[in-house]
């Protein structure tokens, strides 16, 4: 959702990190459009599903919490529904990381459960009986954590539709694009209201 906004501000050809690929469809679109992408997650059986499905597509398992990238390497970074199982506490250090391994101006492409801030287990909506680490971000802490690390939000989307689907998680989706900056000076943050 929204991939294709966060791709039009890559450099053609451009090397981006998936960061949190699950089973790699992103990855594997994002190649598609002539990208080099670099996949990685944390999950072997999201890696393995990922390995069967793009045998041509090299998935690394590593943890976001422990990213080993050389500085300034990547023209963006796509984090779609990976956060989202990630604690509060470890989401600073995530950020940080982010913004070292991304180029100057670099984009980074984020997809997060928007809410009342919280962190829970809930039922896995397609795993019956399993449950499932959530952290749903508040504005005011999605805000900090892009300032504080030198973000600025090229453009953001809010997604309503999960709330009335049965089955699903039922949070607000919130995909904001951002972008590498320097200058604190020029952060204005902004995001979406819900209607």
């Amino acid at each position: 959702m929204h991939i294709d906004e966060f791709l039009k501000l890559i450099p053609e050809g451009g090397n981006i990190l998936d960061a949190g690929a699950g089973v790699g469809v992103d990855s594997n679109y994002m190649h598609s459009k002539g990208f080099k992408v670099t996949s990685i997650d944390f999950s072997e059986g999201m890696l393995k599903v990922a390995r069967n499905n793009f045998p041509k597509l090299e998935f690394l398992k590593q943890d976001m919490r422990d990213i080993n990238f050389p500085i300034n390497v990547f023209d963006g970074i796509l984090s779609s529904c990976s956060l989202i199982h990630i604690p509060k506490k470890d989401m600073s250090n995530i950020f940080k990381k982010f913004n070292s391994i991304l180029k100057k101006n670099g984009i980074m492409y984020l997809w997060i459960k928007k809410g009342k801030s919280g962190e829970m287990f809930i039922d896995e909506p397609y795993i019956p009986g399993e449950k499932l680490f959530l952290n749903v971000i508040s504005d005011i802490e999605i805000r900090n954590l892009l300032k504080n690390n030198h973000f600025i939000i090229e453009q953001s989307y809010i997604d309503n539709k999960e709330l009335m689907v049965p089955g699903t998680l039922g949070f607000i989706n919130l995909i904001i694009i951002a972008r590498k900056i320097k200058d604190l000076n020029a952060l204005k943050i902004s995001i979406p209201r819900q209607d």
